[in-house]
């Protein structure tokens, strides 16, 4: 790969702080995150937090916002019908819960109380196996924190936001079904958590800011050291994940680091490397870029962390620290090149690189409806589909209820899946009738009761709380896909994701059809990205009006159904065919 020419960078290694963002200048003066620092004046975080649950500010300062992301809390105002923001101020809180979304018993019930006490009365569930908050009110947010860590604690929860948001290590994704699928159980969830823990900060800042007692006397001991991350942190978010040899539901090849397990018989010992892949861009910014991740070759299982570790110091040294625009791992790495990255592996930090030919990467698995566990036991595993990721009471489907009842009474584990739904796990097979009955008595319909479409289909939140929302998403994709059910459309197999902005959480540039917002009510249109995620979709259209989305929408649709006599894949017949010949079959 050809290194690509791009100004001088600003780096760790280049330059200090004062030619760096604001941002950095921000992280580099908080010591570790325990304060902010505007103009000359430099005051503990934790004032502001008081002042906030006292309600003597309507919402912290700018730069502690910058503060607050690595404590997985996002600084929102609510949006109006037209997007414009109101005087409301919000905050979303974000729960990191790594290595399959996994959540015990107890921390669901932590998670469902939480929802009703001190947010919107919803989970919020998100494409990387997390759990949102939305609407949380100032004087609610340092008391939902303590709920989660603190009043939980003693009950095994270990529920945290910390790092959930930020310049850091992001949740650590696995496939959800890593060591569930009975055709071929792996033990990658040990790797995704010994990844989160090795890149979780270091900084005592999130305990005695959130969880001191009167006297300020924590568990942690009180240290604002980083030996990974320094006192910049990233230049950017940092993206993890590990697929399964049969499951791709994460993503691969858009994570910054991802790894793919080579399996011999029932095990891994080596594990396909793939790193710099991202998608975000920003608009009319042609130097941004939707990127695949590269393969770099085989580390063997025991260096895996290692590896992850190496590649976060490459970025913190390397990484852009002036233009944030370009500063994600994914732009770093193609600006050092893949051989020169390869050379640090190998000989700076003694990981044991071979080159290999990459083994086929799996499709996305959607997990929806009963599935044998492995192990010994009739266990078994249901897979819930989740409008969207929201999961809520309202008059027709009490879901949130549902879950909660099922979730205490057999004392089940469940998973947040990439495609924002949920498993109900180690259901014992004697109470597979009383499951699927408890969910009919509160309305909520079983996947096959559902379209195909539907169940598919992905958006982000979008407005009215996310600050960088330009359109809507998940307030309008089931407005969409219930006009394509309408058509007699609904049974086409084809994967539909929807964002309101180009930073594509739901990640729409490698589904078969992928929408996201330009401007107030315009979207790009990008079709033809393949189920396993090893391609991006091509523009269709660069801006199309939002009133002209849904008969776009059904256009395609219909396409893939009717002008198809091959019978391939939405993705690969919207590849296959040119831009010109869709526009003309669609009329647009």
């Amino acid at each position: 790969m050809k290194r690509e020419n791009i100004s001088m960078p600003v780096t760790l290694l280049t330059a200090d702080v004062t030619r760096m963002s604001q941002t950095d200048q921000i992280k580099a003066a908080s010591d570790g995150l325990f304060y902010i620092t505007e103009g000359h004046q430099k005051k503990p975080f934790a004032l502001e937090l008081d002042e906030l649950t006292a309600a003597s500010i309507e919402t912290i300062s700018e730069a502690a916002k910058e503060i607050a992301k690595h404590f997985g809390i996002y600084k929102q105002r609510e949006r109006d019908a037209s997007g414009g923001k109101t005087g409301d101020y919000i905050f979303m809180v974000r729960v990191k819960n790594p290595a399959g979304g996994e959540l015990s018993a107890q921390q669901w019930i932590a998670l469902d109380e939480a929802a009703e006490r001190f947010a919107n009365g919803t989970l919020r569930l998100t494409s990387r196996e997390g759990i949102q908050f939305h609407f949380v009110h100032g004087h609610n947010l340092a008391a939902l924190i303590r709920h989660l860590n603190g009043e939980y604690r003693d009950r095994g929860c270990r529920l945290t936001t910390l790092g959930a948001c930020g310049d850091v290590n992001r949740n650590t994704m696995c496939s959800p079904v890593d060591d569930l699928d009975r055709d071929l159980p792996l033990d990658s969830r040990t790797l995704a958590h010994a990844i989160a823990r090795e890149l979780a900060p270091r900084s005592s800042a999130y305990f005695q800011i959130f969880l001191s007692d009167d006297e300020g006397r924590t568990v942690a001991p009180v240290t604002a050291d980083e030996p990974i991350y320094g006192m910049h942190y990233l230049p950017r978010k940092f993206k993890v994940g590990i697929a399964h040899p049969r499951d791709n539901s994460i993503d691969l090849l858009t994570q910054d680091v991802g790894f793919l397990p080579v399996v011999n018989g029932q095990s891994a010992e080596q594990y396909d490397l793939y790193t710099g892949g991202g998608l975000g861009i920003t608009h009319n910014q042609p130097e941004t870029q939707q990127l695949l991740g590269i393969h770099l070759g085989r580390v063997p299982r025991e260096q895996v962390v290692d590896t992850v570790r190496a590649i976060a110091i490459l970025q913190k040294e390397h990484g852009e620290r002036k233009n944030r625009r370009q500063a994600r791992w994914k732009y770093t790495l193609r600006r050092l090149g893949a051989d020169q990255v390869k050379a640090a592996l190998r000989d700076r930090f003694s990981i044991r690189l071979t080159d290999a030919r990459p083994q086929p990467v799996p499709e996305v698995r959607y997990h929806h409806g009963w599935h044998p566990e492995a192990g010994s036991e009739e266990r078994y595993y249901y897979g819930l589909p989740v409008g969207n990721g929201r999961l809520q009471n309202t008059e027709s489907a009490r879901m949130r209820a549902a879950v909660r009842k099922i979730v205490e009474e057999l004392n089940l584990g469940v998973r947040v899946t990439p495609n924002q739904d949920l498993l109900l796990c180690h259901v014992p097979a004697g109470r597979r009738e009383w499951l699927e009955r408890v969910l009919s008595d509160h309305g909520v319909s079983k996947p096959q009761q559902i379209s195909r479409l539907r169940r598919l289909a992905m958006a982000c939140p979008a407005k009215p709380t996310c600050g960088l929302a330009m359109t809507e998403a998940e307030r309008l994709l089931p407005r969409h896909i219930r006009s394509l059910e309408e058509a007699g459309l609904g049974e086409v197999d084809v994967i539909i994701r929807m964002a309101g902005c180009p930073n594509s959480c739901s990640r729409p540039p490698t589904a078969e059809i992928g929408i996201y917002g330009y401007g107030k009510n315009d979207y790009v249109i990008q079709v033809g990205g393949s189920r396993s995620g090893t391609r991006i979709g091509k523009i269709l259209y660069e801006r199309a009006p939002g009133e002209h989305v849904e008969a776009i929408l059904k256009g395609l649709v219909r396409a893939v159904r009717d002008h198809n006599p091959e019978g391939l894949s939405a993705g690969e017949f919207l590849h296959r065919t040119p831009v010109e010949e869709l526009r003309r079959l669609l009329g647009f």
